[in-house]
């Protein structure tokens, strides 16, 4: 196998696992009894292990997609999501939510980290953020009263895991 063909595969495998992981995750044999079969018609894995899926356990009819949708993750939330933020490093996804600024997981979008205002702005509702170039920073800016406060740059380091 050629060193295309690997990373297409660990693509492939990457965007399977992106789109079943909630199904996967609740019941590991549905990767054989369902996700293979919904899979794409272009989907390497679908090609891979489609000849193993037992015919008479399930068959789909009709609506299997060509190729991978342009989502690559969703979450299902109460709670209203404002504005959300690639950060430049590409290894979180920064989401207001409430009155808190929340760290995702790019992947499987779980919560990684809260970064909560400092204790001069609580009870303030954030509206708007940007990550600092390096995406080592990020700016907040709180509403309260009708004024807007800029906060200092907060760190926020790769290793953020909580």
């Amino acid at each position: 196998m050629d060193v295309k063909s690997l990373l297409d595969t660990a693509e492939d495998c990457l965007r399977f696992v992106a789109e079943f992981f909630e199904v996967i995750g609740q019941s590991a044999p549905h990767i054989y009894h369902s996700t293979i079969l919904l899979a794409p018609q272009s989907s390497i894995v679908q090609k891979l292990y489609h000849q193993q899926i037992n015919s008479l356990a399930a068959r789909v009819v009709t609506g299997i997609p060509t190729s991978w949708d342009a989502c690559t993750a969703t979450f299902g939330t109460t709670t209203e999501v404002n504005h959300a933020v690639w950060s430049p490093c590409s290894q979180f996804v920064a989401v207001i939510m409430a009155d808190n600024v929340e760290l995702r997981n790019p992947t499987t979008l779980e919560r990684m980290s809260i970064l909560k205002p400092p204790s001069s702005h609580m009870g303030m509702t954030p509206k708007f953020f940007a990550f600092s170039p390096d995406g080592s920073l990020l700016a907040c800016i709180y509403w309260k009263h009708h004024w807007f406060v800029i906060l200092s740059l907060v760190c926020v380091h790769a290793n953020i895991y909580t």
